[in-house]
C-alpha cells in the first residue's frame, strides 16, 4: 500500500477585515463538502491534497491591517482588484508594508501563504513574522524575501497548483513556510512589505492564510532485541535519531536483524544499548558471514554514535539539545546507567558478491561478558549498483582547514579525504594548487603535484571528471563583477562595461590555460572538464552579465571542450550559449522554471546547490530524501560545499560550536590519536539516498528497455514502484529558511519503497533476460 502522509490541522484565516457575512460563509463552508470557495479577502482555498481535520476548523479574525511607509510608499484597499471577489491590499513604492496581529497556538507549527499581483514591479516582497513577547525586543521568527514575479509570467499547472509564475488570472502564490511560536507566545505580528526598485513598483495582496498544523504522526520504528534486569538492547531505523531522552521500545523481542543490499552497495543500521547499570568496555563482535559464497567479517564496520550540543537551531523543526551525529571508531566504550548509546553499523557488499542469503551473529560484550547474541540475515540482491554515481555529485572541501588539524604526510592526509569523498558517491577537486610564475606575457606552469593527485583520483578512485583551475574573481558587494578584477596582478577588463579584455591580462592567461589544458590532455586527465570563475552573480547588473560572457567566450576560445559552469539563481537567457552548466538554488526553482526549461532545451546541464539541507538538528530523513528529489526534478547533478569548509570562525570546532552549519558533514579529529575525516550520520545517509537514486535509475531504465522490446508483463511493476517512491517527496524544501518538511517523515515508508524498487528491478531484469 502506498504510504501517504496526511496533515490534520486547524486553519486560521487572516482576513483583511472582519465581517459577519464572512463568518456565516465560513460556517456554511464547514457544513458543506466543498473544498474551495470565495469570500472576499477572508477566502480559504482548501488544498486538494490535504484532508480537513476531524475537529472543527477555527477561523480567528485578527486585528485590523495597518499600512506603514518607511520610504516613498503608499498603501490602499482596492475593491477593483481581488482574487476572491472582494478587495485586496495595494502597495506602491520603495519600502512600505501592511501588518496585522495573528493569534497563535504556542508550540504548534504555523505556515503562511498568500497571493499577489504585480505591475511594473521590480524588487522583492518580504514576509516577516515577529514575536512581540520576546524579551527586550521584537524577535523575527520567520523572514522570507522573494523577488517579485511579473503577473504576465505564466507558470505551469502542476498537481493543482501553478508553479514558476502567475496563474491564469495573474496571481502568484507566495509560500512563506513555517514558524513555531514559543510557549509564552499567544500572538505574532505579520508584516508583508514591498521593497520596490522604484516608486512605480506596485503589488496587490490577497488571500492571506495562516495554517496551524497538528503534529504529523510519525510511526514508531524502534524494535526491542533484548531486555532483562541489566538493561535493554534495541534497533532503530537508520533514518531516525536516537535521542538521550528516548524511551526504549517494549513488547516481544525481535528474533533477528534483517537487511538487504545490492552488489556494490553500502547499507547501514543502528543498534542501541540502554543499561540499567553502568556497562564498561562495551563492544560488539561478529564473525564472517555464511552463505552461498565467502563474505569476510571485514565487510561490516561498527562505530559509536556521539552527541553534539545544539543551542541555536535553524528553522522551526530543529531539535535543541544533544543531537546524535558524529560516528567515531574508538571501542570499547563505557555506557552510563540509564542512557541511550547508539552504535552505527555499515555493511559494504562487494561488487562481485554472489546473490543469496548470508548470515552472521552479533554479540554484545560489556564487562567482558556476552549479554546478547542476535542473528543477522543479509539478502544480497541480484543486481549491482556502480560505485560511480550516474548523477554528477560534487562535495568540495578546503584542504588547508583539514591539514591544519591532521598529522602525518600531507599527501597521505589528502588521499584519505579524497577516498572518503569518493566512497560516499561524490567527487571533489585536488587539495593542491597549480603553480604559476608569470614573466611578461609568458607563464611557467608547475602542475606536477596537481597532476599526481589527479592520477590518484582517476586510477584509485575512478574519477571521471575534472574541474580545471583557471581564475577566480571574488564578487563585489551585491554580487557584482568588479570592474577592477585582476589575475596575477593584471587588470582583466579594459572598459567599465566589461566587454573588452585587457591585452596585458589576456596574453599570459591564454598561455597559462593553453599549457594546462594541453598537459591534462597528454596525461589523459582532461575528462569532462568544467571551469568556474565566479559565483552567484546579480543578473540585474548588465556589466556583470557582460563580464561573465566575455570571460566565458575567452575560455571556450582557449579550449572548446571546456564546459563553463556557474552557481546562480537561474540560467540567464543571454548566457546559456556560453555557460552550459548551471548550479541553481532550489529556493528560486519555481519562480524561474521557464528559464530553467529554456536552458534545458538549449542543451544546458542543470545542477542544484544543496548547502542548506543537512543541518544536524533536523530530522535525518531530510538529507536521505534529497537524492529522491533530484530524481523527481530530473536534474543532472548536485553541488555543495559539504565537508569541512566551515571549520573556521564560530564553527572552528563543530564539536562544541552549539549550532549546526550548512558546510559541516564531517568532523575534525580532536586529538593526535584520531584521524579524520570523522563521518556523520548525515554523510552516511546522503550516500544511502544516492544509492536509492541508483535504484530509481535502474528501475526506470529497465522499464524503458522492456517497453522498447514490447515485453510489458513487468513494466507496470517497475513504474508503480517508481511512482510510490517519488510520491514520498513533494517538492524542494525551503533551503534558506529551513522551515518546511515537504516529504514523508515515515522511515518505514522509505524502507518499503526502497524494497519494492529492488523487487521490481529483479523482476524486470528476469523478464529482460528471458
Amino acid at each position: 500500500m502506498t504510504t501517504k502522509y496526511t496533515k490534520a490541522f486547524h486553519r486560521i484565516v487572516i482576513g483583511l477585515f472582519s465581517c459577519g457575512s464572512c463568518i456565516s460563509w465560513f460556517r456554511s463552508l464547514l457544513r458543506s463538502s466543498v473544498r474551495t470557495a470565495v469570500c472576499s479577502l477572508c477566502v480559504v482555498a482548501f488544498a486538494a491534497t490535504f484532508q480537513p481535520a476531524a475537529t472543527a476548523t477555527e477561523k480567528i479574525m485578527p486585528a485590523e491591517w495597518k499600512f506603514q511607509s518607511w520610504q516613498d510608499a503608499e498603501g490602499w484597499r482596492d475593491g477593483s482588484i481581488s482574487r476572491s471577489g472582494g478587495e485586496s491590499l495595494g502597495l506602491r513604492g520603495i519600502n512600505g508594508g501592511w501588518s496585522t496581529t495573528v493569534p497563535t497556538k504556542p508550540g504548534a507549527v504555523h505556515t503562511v501563504r498568500f497571493v499577489y499581483r504585480s505591475e511594473k514591479a521590480k524588487g522583492r516582497i518580504v514576509l516577516y513574522v515577529r514575536d512581540p513577547s520576546a524579551a527586550r525586543k521584537v524577535e523575527t521568527i520567520l523572514y522570507k524575501p522573494l523577488p517579485i514575479i511579473d503577473s504576465n509570467q505564466t507558470g505551469q499547472f502542476v498537481d493543482g497548483v501553478y508553479t514558476g509564475g502567475a496563474d491564469a488570472d495573474g496571481w502568484i502564490a507566495f509560500e512563506g513556510g513555517a514558524f513555531i511560536p514559543e510557549a509564552r507566545t499567544t500572538s505574532v505580528n505579520l508584516l508583508i512589505k514591498l521593497r520596490g526598485a522604484d516608486h512605480d513598483a506596485k503589488v496587490w495582496l490577497d488571500d492571506v492564510v495562516v495554517t496551524v498544523e497538528e503534529p504529523r504522526p510519525i510511526p514508531d520504528t524502534a524494535k526491542l532485541l533484548f531486555s532483562d534486569a541489566s538493561g535493554k538492547v534495541w534497533a532503530e531505523n537508520e533514518n531516525r535519531k536516537v535521542l538521550p531522552s528516548q524511551k526504549p521500545p517494549t513488547g516481544a523481542p525481535a528474533k533477528e536483524i534483517g537487511i538487504s543490499a545490492a552488489k556494490g552497495e553500502y547499507e547501514s543500521f543502528q543498534l542501541v544499548v540502554t543499561p540499567n547499570r553502568e556497562w564498561k568496555d562495551v563492544k560488539w563482535t561478529w564473525s564472517g558471514f555464511t552463505g552461498p559464497a565467502e563474505l569476510d567479517a571485514s565487510v561490516l564496520r561498527c562505530r559509536r554514535v556521539e552527541l553534539i550540543p545544539i543551542e541555536e537551531t535553524y528553522g522551526p523543526y530543529g531539535y535543541k539539545g544533544l543531537n546524535p551525529d558524529p560516528l567515531t571508531d574508538p571501542l570499547p566504550c563505557t555506557v552510563p546507567a540509564g542512557t541511550n548509546q547508539a552504535f552505527w553499523f555499515t555493511l559494504q557488499v562487494p561488487s562481485e558478491q554472489q546473490t543469496g542469503i548470508y548470515r552472521t551473529e552479533l554479540a554484545l560484550v560489556p564487562d567482558a561478558q556476552t549479554v546478547l547474541k542476535i542473528p543477522v540475515q543479509l539478502h544480497v540482491r541480484n543486481f549491482s549498483v556502480s560505485m560511480a554515481p550516474s548523477i554528477a555529485v560534487t562535495s568540495h572541501f578546503r584542504a588547508p582547514l583539514a591539514l591544519a588539524r591532521e598529522s602525518g604526510p600531507e599527501d597521505e592526509v589528502l588521499q584519505r579525504y579524497y577516498r572518503n569523498c569518493f566512497d560516499h558517491r561524490s567527487t571533489c577537486s585536488p587539495g593542491v594548487q597549480v603553480g604559476i610564475r608569470r614573466r611578461g606575457d609568458t607563464v611557467t606552469v608547475d602542475a606536477e603535484r596537481y597532476i599526481e593527485h589527479l592520477r590518484f583520483m582517476r586510477d584509485e578512485l575512478g574519477s571521471d571528471h575534472i574541474n580545471v583551475p583557471s581564475l577566480w574573481i571574488g564578487h563585489a558587494e551585491g554580487h557584482l563583477m568588479p570592474a577592477d578584477a585582476q589575475w596575477k596582478g593584471r587588470t582583466i577588463f579594459s572598459n567599465p562595461e566589461l566587454t573588452v579584455l585587457n591585452p596585458e591580462f589576456e596574453k599570459p592567461f591564454r598561455d597559462y590555460m593553453g599549457q594546462l589544458c594541453e598537459r591534462l590532455k597528454n596525461e589523459k586527465l582532461f575528462v569532462n572538464p568544467t571551469v568556474r570563475f565566479f559565483d552567484e552573480p546579480r543578473f540585474e547588473d548588465q556589466a556583470t552579465v557582460n563580464g561573465l560572457r566575455t570571460l566565458s567566450k575567452l575560455l571556450l576560445d582557449i579550449d572548446p571542450e571546456l564546459t563553463v559552469s556557474i552557481a546562480a539563481s537561474y540560467p540567464h537567457p543571454g548566457l546559456i550559449d556560453v555557460i552550459r552548466l548551471w548550479i541553481l538554488h532550489t529556493d528560486a526553482w519555481d519562480r524561474n522554471l521557464h528559464w530553467i526549461e529554456a536552458a534545458r532545451k538549449a542543451g544546458c546541464y542543470i545542477s542544484v546547490y544543496n548547502n542548506g539541507i543537512n543541518y544536524p538538528e533536523h530530522r535525518p530523513i531530510r538529507i536521505r530524501l534529497w537524492p529522491w528529489l533530484l530524481w523527481k526534478y530530473g536534474v543532472d547533478g548536485t553541488h555543495s560545499w559539504w565537508g569541512m569548509v566551515c571549520w573556521r570562525n564560530e564553527m572552528a570546532d563543530p564539536w562544541t560550536a552549539g549550532r549546526g552549519s550548512s558546510g559541516v558533514m564531517l568532523y575534525p579529529p580532536r586529538s593526535a590519536d584520531e584521524k579524520g575525516p570523522i563521518d556523520s550520520i548525515r554523510w552516511e545517509l546522503f550516500r544511502e539516498g544516492l544509492e536509492d537514486y541508483e535504484y530509481m535509475r535502474l528501475a526506470n531504465d529497465l522499464a524503458d528497455r522492456l517497453t522498447a522490446q514490447s515485453k510489458l508483463k513487468s513494466v507496470q511493476i517497475g513504474r508503480d514502484a517508481l511512482a510510490e517512491a517519488v510520491g514520498l517527496v513533494e517538492k524542494w524544501p525551503n533551503v534558506k529558511a529551513a522551515n518546511d518538511e515537504p516529504y514523508t517523515l515515515d522511515a518505514g515508508a522509505v524502507a518499503l519503497a526502497r524494497n519494492r524498487l529492488a523487487e521490481a528491478i529483479e523482476t524486470m531484469q528476469q523478464e529482460l533476460d528471458n
